[in-house]
């Protein structure tokens, strides 16, 4: 099993700044990435799409007219048609080389691909920014996480599900994979004491409630994904 990231304290749980801070900027915003390094995150998660030529983009959906003033498929849309495009906070649309000077190794980040030939574009453009921060890659394609054990073998990667079933927990265990982060909504007794007893360290998403993140935690999550991470970072360091 490999780490989930090099330099973890161990023992110590991981809040994880998902999309950024998210509770105080727009979400996948060079603001939100930039308030997230300057407040020392454990770990920043963002989402990787392609452009239709290839260039990795940092956005969530596969359209951009929930966060952006335009509503673009990002797939179909060209880079440089992409570069114009204004986020609602009138910020640029971010590119994942945008948001690895922005972060520039201060803290970890998550790179979750989100489209079949992420993990291969953000290797190029890692190795293009010489970038030498702490990583954890992430995706919800077992394509994508099997690309990442080929071209980036060095680094940990997490398999993102919604429900951790038999099949996903096996699929770690057979790949090597660090993690699994599953959706906390279904999160059943009987699911975390399956995950819990695969050995397999665990961050499910998103979880913004203190009481219910530090529930989770003591029943053996190595951490969470949550718009409120230093919020929850303090309040638990305050314990």
């Amino acid at each position: 099993m490999r780490p989930f990231f090099p330099g973890r304290e161990p023992g110590r749980p991981v809040f994880v700044a998902h999309r950024g801070a998210s509770d105080r900027a727009l979400e996948n915003s060079p603001a939100a990435f930039a308030m997230a390094a300057s407040g020392a995150a454990d770990m920043i998660e963002f989402d990787v799409r392609l452009s239709s030529d290839g260039v990795p983009v940092v956005f969530h959906d596969d359209r951009t007219g929930r966060t952006a003033k335009e509503n673009l498929a990002v797939a179909r849309t060209p880079a440089a048609r992409l570069r114009t495009v204004r986020l609602k906070n009138g910020e640029k649309l971010p590119f994942l080389a945008d948001v690895l000077e922005i972060v520039g190794g201060i803290v970890p980040v998550n790179i979750e691909s989100k489209a079949p030939g992420g993990i291969a574009a953000a290797a190029k453009a890692l190795s293009s920014a010489g970038y030498g921060g702490e990583l954890l890659l992430s995706s919800g394609l077992r394509d994508e996480c099997l690309a990442a054990r080929d071209l980036l073998p060095g680094i940990p990667c997490g398999l993102v599900t919604r429900r951790p079933s038999a099949s996903d927990l096996a699929f770690c265990l057979r790949h090597g994979l660090s993690s699994i982060h599953p959706d906390r909504r279904f999160l059943t007794v009987l699911r975390l004491r399956k995950v819990e007893a695969s050995g397999i360290p665990f961050l499910p998403y998103t979880v913004d409630d203190p009481a219910e993140a530090f529930a989770l935690i003591e029943s053996g999550a190595a951490g969470v994904f949550s718009n409120r991470a230093q919020t929850l970072r303090n309040e638990w360091t305050r314990r």
